[in-house]
């Protein structure tokens, strides 16, 4: 499947704002806080399946010259990775638990849907596969023979892609110190929060 919608959208000015994970109603911008106003036309506009929960993350921050924007999570030299993790038992999931708590904390559907788009050409390389044995936090560096850059596709400013959780995507190091913007859609399927995910006070999910 070819992971660009052929949507795109017009990120607003730059302002620092952050939500992730934040449950919302896709395709009614009156389902977010005012907080992020500047992003109801896009919310109106995009969206997997329109009336269905959601889950909105929203990522303004610098990406520093010569580094992936996602590079401090990565284990290996590359920031590839796939949405999910997997464990043993095959659950789809993010996060574990600790003593006395369930062994995960978000679990997710198999055909959980994902739409990315970001504000700066060639900064996220996504793979048309999926890596069904990925690992328990979705860190697939160690596999990246398996993805090399003449069978990716780079996402251009502005391009909406559609993906999998177990769709392979990286995070490129950026040219010189930037303002990103970095929008995800979650589709429904997603049980479970961590403490860090955005609650928002028009939606009650968990």
């Amino acid at each position: 499947m070819n992971t660009n919608t052929g949507r795109t959208v017009e990120f607003p000015q730059f302002s620092g704002i952050r939500c992730l994970m934040m449950p919302y109603i896709q395709g009614d911008s009156a389902s977010i806080p005012d907080i992020y106003a500047s992003y109801r036309e896009i919310v109106d506009s995009v969206f997997l399946k329109k009336g269905d929960i959601g889950f909105l993350t929203i990522d303004e921050s610098l990406a520093t010259g010569g580094k992936p924007h996602r590079g401090q999570r990565a284990k290996f030299e590359r920031a590839l990775h796939t949405e999910a993790g997997r464990d043993p038992a095959k659950i789809y999931c993010w996060g574990g638990g600790g003593w006395g708590k369930p062994p995960h904390r978000v679990t997710l559907d198999r055909d959980v849907r994902i739409l990315l788009a970001n504000n700066l050409d060639d900064s996220c390389a996504v793979w048309d596969a999926e890596h069904e044995d990925t690992s328990l936090d979705g860190d697939i560096g160690h596999a990246a023979g398996d993805y090399p850059y003449d069978c990716a596709v780079f996402l251009k400013a502005g391009e909406v892609h559609e993906i999998g959780i177990l769709t392979p995507h990286e995070s490129l190091p950026v040219p010189q110190d930037f303002n990103r913007q970095f929008l995800r859609i979650v589709s429904s399927g997603v049980h479970g929060r961590e403490e860090y995910f955005t609650r928002n006070p028009l939606v009650s999910f968990n």
